[in-house]
């Protein structure tokens, strides 16, 4: 061979070689990318499957947690209600405590008002004096027996508005006389120059000698009722009386308004108030 010949084969050889090269490259890269075309196909699918199969896992999971939350509901709704019941069954153990408390407390509530009365009474063994009262707030509503210490002024309106129909009574007194009142509730009473007692706690106007003078009597509590006779105390002189059925002072409750000459025979019963100005009687 010459040298010619073996140049060819050796080109040749090169030829082969090179081809033989480049189709173990071309077989690599197309294996390569035969197998990444698939992967990038394969990944949205598998995607795909894995939120299918995520889906029915966590419907699943919550189908399975679901009887759990049921349960834990059951149980903490179980011993709610056995709670209640416990709760329940000791409350009529109460109640009935508290009804029997209920039924003693009344005889509490009734003490009470026992001492607040014995307080009110020994506060007013105090006479009121000079001034003007709301009844009610003030001074309590009820009867009063009023003293004189010279000249006296008494007024009961029903407001302070000065107006003269709100005028209830205006009574004035002098020497060393008395007389009841009653007021009521929401009137306005003005004292000037006496002082004053509720009945139930007020000195004793009764005579001790039996004579009876200038004043008002209550009749069954401080004179006997009966037939009596009035004298004048001074025989130049014109003595006054009258009777009426309350302590009210209103012109409208009087029964007997009359004049005292020498003599005059009255007869007053239980319940009335009998007034006496420059006059006397006397109790045998």
């Amino acid at each position: 061979m010459n040298k010619k010949q073996l140049w060819w084969a050796v080109v040749g050889a090169a030829v082969l070689l090179l081809a033989l090269i480049i189709a173990i490259v071309s077989d690599k890269e197309t294996p390569e990318t035969t197998i990444e075309k698939p992967a990038l196909i394969e990944t949205p699918i598998e995607n795909e499957a894995t939120e299918p199969s995520d889906k029915p896992k966590r419907t699943e999971e919550h189908d399975k947690e679901q009887p759990k939350m049921n349960e834990i509901e059951n149980d903490v709704i179980e011993p709610g209600e056995s709670k209640k019941e416990q709760t329940t069954k000791p409350a009529t153990g109460p109640s009935n405590t508290v009804s029997d408390e209920n039924s003693t407390q009344p005889t509490t509530t009734t003490a009470k008002p026992t001492e607040t009365e014995k307080q009110l009474n020994s506060s007013t063994m105090t006479s009121i004096t000079d001034g003007t009262y709301e009844v009610g707030t003030d001074i309590e509503p009820g009867e009063y027996l009023v003293f004189s210490n010279g000249v006296t002024l008494l007024e009961n309106t029903t407001d302070q508005s000065g107006n003269p129909d709100s005028i209830v009574f205006n009574v004035a007194l002098d020497g060393r006389s008395h007389t009841y009142v009653t007021v009521r509730q929401g009137e306005y009473f003005t004292l000037k120059g006496g002082e004053m007692y509720p009945v139930a706690s007020s000195p004793s106007i009764k005579p001790a000698n039996g004579i009876y003078k200038d004043g008002q009597y209550k009749v069954g509590t401080d004179i006997p009722a009966g037939t009596y006779t009035l004298l004048v105390e001074d025989q130049s002189d014109i003595g006054f009386y009258e009777i009426s059925k309350n302590s009210r002072q209103d012109m409208m409750d009087l029964l007997v308004s009359d004049v005292v000459e020498g003599e005059t025979s009255i007869n007053i019963t239980d319940g009335q108030y009998l007034t006496i100005r420059n006059a006397y009687l006397k109790v045998q």
